[in-house]
């Protein structure tokens, strides 16, 4: 401090603004809503930018088309339904992207059938394409499916903001901000899939696991599974650490149960063409058609398949050295003796497995297939840690 006296530092940090600045930084309530207003403004934009410009994408198509299959006699009718109705919003730029901008995209574009053949894929996300139907009357289907982005990242915004409150870590939505983001929350929310809508779900249950409020959870979990069924992985995570935790077993197990009979029955009514066919399809080669397509297991595709999901996930993703890096918080959260309650230690494993378990059942590359149990695992650390920022503790 001396070292700075006579300089123009030193003349700055005697003036009347450093001095009411310096008690700011030491008011723990200022720097908690600080904090709060900072993290829901991020939220805020996003979604306000979803909702101005949001990203016609594939994936936004087939759930378009999905939850249009109701009312189409033929593949034709339902093909020129759905281009209308992603016509009538979509840029000029972005639906040339989305019927010429590769191969596969132009032969959906041309080949009504086929395109309809490729929907037993996405209609399997039953509580998805339900809730494009409900909304579709008061703000037509492709507001209905921005609005389902924008609406469940505001929410859990929320969740987050409530969660960091009850366990006296506002402070920390500084950083968990950033880790969603790196997690993919915003891309997320612009491309228009059901994957916020699961994170909304999903976080949602995992903030009532930690208050030990299990039964709602386990509703919520069940819920989960006709929004995206392969959410079984992240309660079949929480059924093995149930045992290994000596959680109360029953109600997590007839979750288990009911939500894998429920998922078993959807494709079934879905159509979905099974495991392994969808395996060829997503991780070794696509196919123009659906229609018909089982291809003999091959340890050749099998192994190229992990081997392709590994290299994107290194190579073009984040979720990897994210996982890691939380990993690597936690265990020094662990040896500085922070690392928080017995539930939360229990929650922090389940989703380590089950981010493992999500790759090792279906190695698709991307963010947004494992931020349900990255943003989760985020927060746990930040409940954890309890970050500071405020100078002096003692002051409120």
């Amino acid at each position: 401090m001396a070292q700075s006296q006579g300089t123009a530092i030193g003349w700055a940090m005697g003036t009347g603004a450093a001095e009411a600045l310096g008690r700011a930084a030491s008011n723990r309530t200022l720097l908690d809503r600080i904090a709060a207003v900072f993290f829901l403004a991020i939220f805020l934009f996003v979604a306000a930018y979803t909702w101005v410009r949001p990203d016609y994408n594939w994936d936004m198509v087939a759930y378009i088309a999905s939850a249009l299959e109701n009312r189409t006699e033929t593949p034709e009718q339902l093909h020129a339904e759905t281009w209308k109705a992603v016509s009538e919003g979509a840029r000029e730029a972005q639906l040339y992207n989305l019927q010429y901008g590769n191969p596969y995209n132009r032969h959906q574009w041309e080949n009504p059938a086929d395109f309809e053949s490729q929907l037993s894929m996405f209609r399997v996300k039953l509580g998805y394409i339900e809730a494009l139907r409900v909304l579709e009357p008061i703000t037509g289907i492709t507001r209905a499916a921005i609005l389902l982005s924008v609406l469940p990242a505001l929410g859990f915004a929320l969740i987050c903001l409530f969660w960091l409150g009850r366990e006296n870590a506002l402070q920390g939505a500084i950083i968990l901000a950033p880790a969603l983001i790196v997690a993919d929350v915003f891309h997320m929310t612009t491309a228009v899939t059901p994957d916020m809508l699961l994170a909304l779900v999903s976080m949602g249950a995992l903030y009532l696991l930690a208050r030990k409020h299990d039964i709602a959870a386990c509703l919520l979990l069940f819920l989960s599974v006709f929004v995206r069924p392969d959410n079984i992985i992240l309660i079949f995570a929480l059924l093995l650490t149930a045992i290994a935790f000596g959680w109360r077993l029953l109600p997590i197990a007839l979750t288990f149960v009911a939500s894998f009979a429920a998922c078993l029955l959807i494709s079934k009514l879905g159509g979905h063409p099974g495991w392994w066919a969808h395996f060829y399809f997503s991780c070794v080669e696509i196919q123009n058609s659906m229609t018909n397509f089982h291809p003999d297991f091959s340890l050749v595709a099998f192994i190229k398949g992990y081997a392709r999901g590994a290299a994107v996930a290194l190579l073009d993703n984040d979720w990897p050295p994210l996982f890691l890096a939380i990993l690597a918080g936690w265990a020094l959260l662990w040896r500085a003796g922070r690392a928080g309650t017995g539930r939360e230690n229990a929650l922090m494993f389940a989703l380590a497995i089950g981010t493992l378990g999500k790759f090792a059942s279906f190695p698709l590359p991307d963010d947004r297939f494992y931020f349900v149990f990255l943003a989760g695992m985020a927060m746990l650390l930040v409940v954890m840690w309890k970050p500071r920022f405020d100078i002096a503790p003692g002051k409120a």
